[in-house]
């Protein structure tokens, strides 16, 4: 009859739970799935109004976006709404994000913005974004580092 091997120290149940989770190949999929809990402040409010993250497969975040000018207005801020899920996730967890008509769950209302309404922008303020865009060569680089300034003078908050 063969002696039964021995068992080293007892593990503590996180520590086995993340082992198990990591050999079937889950931890990486519940780090994906932190994303819809972020979502809301990583992007803001005004956003998550009108677009919804619908999944991620291999680094790729599909949004769900209500209307055709949120989707243009998207198309500008996919580099940052990137970062800022990735700074909150703590890893490269998303790697791309596109962006496709659907139906969003609007649960914050239009009174976010009246909240906080846009500050208008002084001439100043305005000669400097064109003084700063100019440089850039690509128009549409230009054009959206212009509207990323615009935006962030107009919300500073």
């Amino acid at each position: 009859m063969s002696k039964r091997t021995r068992m080293s120290f007892p593990q503590s149940m996180p520590g086995l739970l993340q082992e198990s989770l990591q050999s079937l190949g889950l931890a990486e999929r519940l780090r994906d799935a932190e994303i819809w809990r972020v979502w809301n402040d990583a992007v803001g409010a005004v956003v998550a109004a009108r677009a919804q993250p619908l999944r991620i497969i291999n680094g790729t975040l599909t949004v769900a976006v209500s209307s055709a000018p949120w989707m243009q207005e998207l198309r500008f801020m996919t580099g940052m709404m990137k970062e800022k899920l990735n700074d909150r996730l703590g890893a490269e967890v998303v790697r791309e994000i596109i962006l496709k008509a659907g139906r969003v769950d609007t649960q914050v209302t239009e009174t976010a913005e009246e909240k906080h309404p846009k500050k208008r922008l002084t001439s100043s303020q305005k000669a400097l974004i064109e003084e700063h865009s100019s440089s850039i060569t690509d128009p549409e680089t230009r054009l959206a580092f212009a509207e990323l300034m615009k935006a962030s003078m107009e919300n500073p908050g």
